[in-house]
């Protein structure tokens, strides 16, 4: 078996005789392997090619200086592009996001601010049911009597209910209707149709006809998601003398209403409890006489949440009839053709809204793209040359 120091002891020997070889140009070792393995370098060498004598100038200065880097080649050359791209790329960040918070942002215009609506009240008060305050509730009555759900804290500053987008609003519309005196009967029994066929009712109506005139008046109530196209059926039935729109939000009341009846409903299921465990017929006495007030409270709210149902799913719509002696005068298309231009108007302006924010968003990233093709296609002509030079 070979030992390590012998393996390397004829290495360093094969070695040196390769050297001597090449300096002195002459395999003369005693060795025949060895003088085989001298053989072969000066063998090697004779094929070896010789370099240009300027080339080897240049490498050899090259070595000098510690093989610099060439300035025009594309490894130097793309930090620098690099660093002028940044101020670009940053401004065009910038407009991508005004673009895309422009085009995300909110249109709705019946958002509460801080001042709408009434402020938030503490559920479970006393101060519904009406009717003599009770006597006062023994110790263990008081501690029983304490709603199991603590009251709704009022919102510290920002917009009442944030994240809420379905806002309450309560809509009231008032419009004329024009037509002659003998038209009117007929356009009473128009309004009516139009009324029934939305889903909408008639609340209160009034139509006079005489000598001296006709005339008529009508109080409807429409589901809100139909508001629009009944308007234009009613508008299309005469011409339309005036008309008027307005609209309060009730968002806060509606939210406050809601928290108070689900208080009051959890302080009833805790005093339901409570009169369970009584232990003394006065506890229990007094225990009934809150469940009194909690359920006359109950009664209040619930009414007022249907009424406010009532008013944010129906709008209000009052129409007046108002009749004309002329004969010829009065027709729907007049109604009609304003409806036609107001329409118009407003799918105008709805789609350049839509197509300013497609641009906002397109044009910076169209930018972008330009400004990256170009600074590959540079850096790839500087590739190209540094690996022609």
């Amino acid at each position: 078996m070979t030992r390590p120091d012998d393996t390397t002891a004829t290495i360093e020997r094969e070695l040196d005789a390769v050297e001597i070889a090449l300096t002195g140009g002459v395999a003369a070792h005693e060795d025949p392997a060895a003088r085989e393995l001298q053989e072969l370098a000066l063998a090697l060498r004779a094929d070896a090619p010789e370099p240009d004598a300027a080339f080897a100038e240049q490498l050899r200065g090259r070595v000098e200086r510690g093989f610099p880097r060439d300035p025009r080649s594309a490894r130097v050359r793309a930090p620098r592009i690099a660093r002028r791209l940044l101020p670009a790329a940053a401004a065009l960040t910038t407009v991508i996001a005004i673009g895309v918070g422009l085009a995300l942002a909110p249109s709705d215009r019946n958002q509460l601010g801080d001042g709408g609506g009434g402020g938030a009240s503490v559920a479970g008060s006393d101060d519904g049911g009406g009717g003599a305050a009770p006597a006062p509730l023994p110790n263990a009555a008081r501690e029983s009597a304490r709603p199991a759900v603590p009251p709704v804290p009022a919102q510290a500053g920002g917009a009442f209910a944030p994240g809420l987008r379905d806002r309450k609003i309560e809509r009231s519309i008032s419009m004329t209707l024009e037509a002659p005196d003998e038209d009117i009967p007929t356009l009473a029994s128009d309004v009516t149709e139009v009324t029934n066929r939305h889903g909408g009712f008639v609340l209160r109506s009034n139509v006079d006809s005489d000598e001296e005139g006709a005339s008529g008046s009508f109080e409807l109530r429409i589901p809100t998601p139909r508001l629009r196209e009944a308007l234009a059926d009613l508008a299309g039935l005469a011409t339309v003398r005036s008309q008027s729109q307005s609209g309060q939000d009730v968002t806060r009341e509606h939210v406050t209403t809601r928290d108070r009846l689900q208080s009051a409903r959890a302080e009833r299921r805790s005093l339901l409890r409570r009169l369970e465990l009584a232990a003394t017929d006065e506890e229990a006495e007094a225990i009934r006489r809150r469940l009194d007030i909690v359920a006359g409270e109950i009664n209040g709210l619930r009414a007022r949440m249907r009424d406010l149902h009532l008013r944010t799913d129906y709008a209000i719509v009052n129409v007046d009839l108002a009749g004309t002696d002329d004969d010829a005068g009065g027709s729907g298309a007049g109604g009609t053709f304003d409806d036609a231009v107001n329409d118009a108007g407003d799918l105008l302006v709805g789609f350049t809204g839509v197509l300013i924010r497609i641009l906002a968003i397109a044009l910076p990233l169209g930018l972008i793209a330009l400004l990256a093709w170009l600074a590959s296609r540079a850096l790839r002509r500087r590739r190209r040359e540094s690996v022609l030079a």
